[in-house]
């Protein structure tokens, strides 16, 4: 009778240890936690909507944090729309559990965007006279990002955020007088 039970708690044991390798290196895919990661974004900005395809989970035990990837989704704010090649973020366990804010850093990879559009998009967010200026002066080229965030327990954008990325084919005119053609820069 010991020898059955034993064998059963093994296998029991065995079958945990599995599951725990599978979700730490391969993960799983799922369009689940889609409305929950909405909702977290929502909290950062409430007129900000996303789309997400499937979110690629993976568990990190020893940091207790998943990691979650999305590839092809989409950032809307009033009407404005910004297609993203990818988004992934690390979320805590613990805060996940309690119920609190539980994103901890937010990595964005942008696909080639419309500069003109871009900053359209931007002005959503913050409307300055700089951002106003900037969109009369651009007439095109295209930006590449990846942006990487870190928020502290109450959501909040951390100030060592970092940005970089490449600007090609832009055209500027200043004012009529001054034309830049075939712009292209890197940037960080």
């Amino acid at each position: 009778m010991k020898n059955i039970i034993l064998k059963i708690v093994s296998l029991i044991f065995l079958f945990l240890i599995s599951i725990l390798i599978f979700l730490s290196v391969k993960g799983i895919e799922t369009t689940r936690l889609n409305n929950q990661i909405s909702q977290q974004i929502g909290n950062i900005n409430k007129d900000l909507k996303i789309e997400l395809n499937k979110v690629n989970i993976i568990l990190d035990p020893f940091a207790l944090k998943i990691k979650a990837k999305t590839i092809g989704p989409q950032i809307e704010n009033n009407k404005k729309i910004i297609k993203l090649e990818s988004i992934e973020t690390n979320v805590s366990i613990n805060s996940f559990i309690k119920n609190e804010f539980s994103l901890t850093d937010l990595k964005i990879s942008t696909k080639s965007l419309e500069i003109k559009n871009l900053i359209s998009f931007l002005r959503l967010f913050k409307n300055s006279p700089e951002l106003y200026v900037f969109e009369k002066i651009v007439k095109n080229g295209y930006l590449i990002a990846n942006i990487n965030l870190e928020f502290d327990e109450n959501g909040k954008v951390k100030e060592n955020y970092n940005v970089k990325g490449i600007i090609k084919d832009t055209k500027i005119n200043i004012y009529k007088k001054y034309d830049i053609n075939k712009l292209n820069l890197s940037f960080n």
